[in-house]
């Protein structure tokens, strides 16, 4: 198992050289997500956490940082298809957009440099918000060590002076998460672990929810009253028309107005909590910190506890109910119990149910898909895999066996062209690999061919002896005509699996099973994905 340690190892000799920049740049960060756990998702016991969001869908760098020698390369390159998302890492403001180049000036400092565009959706002076898009990546080519065509590179730089003066370089990759472990941060948090997911606020938002632990209807109810409360626009001030933007500072300033995406009211119900959280204006105007503050009010554990409200919405079973019960004792706009205000956002969340409620699912209920903090792009592979398998053996081998959520996914992610596609071991392997934007690159199809790239993409660390008390979720069992993935825990077994029916009648669609033959000759050797975030452990 020497081969897994030797990226930490790196990261430690690294920090020896950049030690005095490192501890300014860590108390950086810190302010930047010293939210508490009202504001930021908290891991749970044992979990690290994201600092900085990914900047694209690949959440494995391709070239890291290498200041040795004469041919350096000062910053990760993210090797992704031209025309795929580019996220800002952290909120902040736009400092330039020139050539090549997009530039975002954060908090304290720190300023994250993005390289390589096809096209640019901010300009210079705009305000963007953690995981926001900000353009779609072109092609370029660097001197070596970095890559040429299709690819994101991502720097980033630190203020050592207290006035934001005499930037420095400093290697990205000691700003996201560990890497000493597969899967990915964030699943156990809300929804919070990453950029928040969706087309819009309002589906972003119902997301959030869902991932969160509400059901579809409840999620909606809620959504359904932030339309008519604010559009669900974090810088809306009661009083002024959509898409009017009013800063915090000014909010608050107000006295007795209500601002953000419930109508906080006064406005410093939510900014005064914020900013004693250690929060700046900037992430308090986040649609990511208003849901994340609404959530703990609702659960209790926030700085404007409201554990009533949140209990009662667990309670609600219908849409109608939910949005009733969210605008009766959360917004409370009226005393009056038939007030028409009621119906128009009861209509409003079955609309929102109707829009999005195919997107999104309860979490917990295997093979309906995942909650949206586990789902695309999430990295999870266990999480993805468990969501689209079955809990248990004894499924055909037809679409019509296969779950809802792998009858959905596989189309997106994969093909439905072949033989025997819905049972086929090597295309379930592949659907999850893509859905969770783990490895996009995956091949699609054929044992074969996946064995090869495991072993030579330099993605995967391969063990061809390996025990079974070291396996890890997310590990991926490769063998003679077979591939499968571990998963840790899905009820009383450990892994998921889809096996090719040959016309013998003995094959089925993505169920759960045990491991068997991992680590022995003739059986299967294990691969797994390098400089993955550690995920959080389970809450009991």
């Amino acid at each position: 198992m020497g081969d897994s340690k030797a990226l930490p190892i790196i990261g430690g000799v690294m920090l020896v050289f950049f030690l005095p920049l490192i501890i300014v740049i860590a108390m950086i960060v810190g302010v930047l997500s010293s939210m508490d756990s009202a504001a930021a998702c908290t891991p749970s016991s044992g979990a690290s956490e994201t600092s900085m969001a990914w900047p694209t869908d690949n959440h494995t760098p391709d070239q890291g940082w290498d200041d040795e020698g004469d041919e350096t390369h000062k910053g990760v390159d993210f090797v992704i298809a031209k025309g795929s998302k580019v996220y800002a890492v952290e909120a902040g403001n736009v400092k330039s957009v020139s050539g090549d180049w997009i530039k975002i000036s954060h908090d304290k400092g720190l300023e994250s440099w993005y390289r390589f565009f096809d096209t640019k959706a901010v300009k210079k002076g705009d305000t963007v918000t953690r995981g926001q898009v900000i353009g779609t990546v072109g092609e370029g080519d660097e001197a070596a060590p970095g890559k040429s065509g299709a690819h994101l590179h991502f720097e980033v730089w630190a203020a050592t002076e207290s006035d934001g003066t005499d930037l420095k370089q400093t290697d990205p990759a000691t700003l996201f998460s560990t890497t000493d472990s597969p899967g990915a941060g964030g699943c156990g948090c809300g929804g919070a672990g990453g950029p928040l997911v969706g087309g819009t606020n309002q589906e972003k938002a119902f997301n959030f929810l869902v991932s969160s632990g509400y059901t579809k209807e409840q999620a909606a109810g809620m959504v359904g009253n932030m339309i008519h409360e604010s559009s669900v626009e974090p810088q809306r001030l009661n009083g002024t028309t959509s898409g009017v933007k009013t800063p915090a500072a000014t909010a608050v300033g107000l006295g007795n107005k209500a601002w953000g995406i419930v109508q906080w009211y006064p406005a410093s119900k939510v900014i005064n909590a914020g900013r004693s959280m250690g929060a700046t204006d900037s992430q308090i105007e986040t649609l990511e910190f208003q849901l994340n503050f609404l959530i703990h009010q609702l659960d209790g554990t926030g700085k404007v506890p409201l554990p009533a409200v949140g209990t009662a919405m667990k309670a609600t079973k219908t849409v109608d109910d939910a949005a009733y019960t969210f605008a009766a004792k959360f917004e409370i706009f009226t005393t009056n119990p038939n007030d028409p205000e009621y119906g128009r956002r009861q209509a409003t969340a079955r609309q929102v149910l109707s829009t999005f409620g195919g997107g999104a699912v309860e979490p917990g209920k295997p093979g309906t898909g995942p909650a949206t903090a586990c789902a695309a792009g999430s990295g999870n592979i266990a999480a993805v895999a468990i969501s689209l398998a079955w809990p248990e053996g004894g499924h055909g081998y037809n679409k019509s066996d296969a779950t809802p959520a792998y009858q959905e996914a596989l189309p997106k992610f994969n093909s439905e062209n072949g033989y025997n596609v819905w049972s086929d071991c090597g295309r379930f392997v592949s659907t999850v690999m893509h859905m969770s934007g783990a490895d996009p690159d995956y091949p699609d199809v054929s044992t074969d061919t996946m064995n090869q790239y495991l072993r030579t993409s330099g993605k995967y660390d391969v063990f061809d002896k390996i025990s079974m008390d070291q396996l890890q979720p997310g590990d991926i069992f490769i063998g003679p005509g077979h591939t499968y993935l571990f998963v840790g825990s899905y009820g009383k077994y450990n892994s998921v699996s889809g096996s090719l029916e040959t016309g013998k009648g003995n094959g089925h669609v993505p169920q759960a099973g045990y491991a068997y033959d991992v680590g022995v000759p003739g059986g299967f050797a294990v691969a797994r994905l390098k400089n993955q975030p550690k995920p959080p452990e389970k809450k009991s």
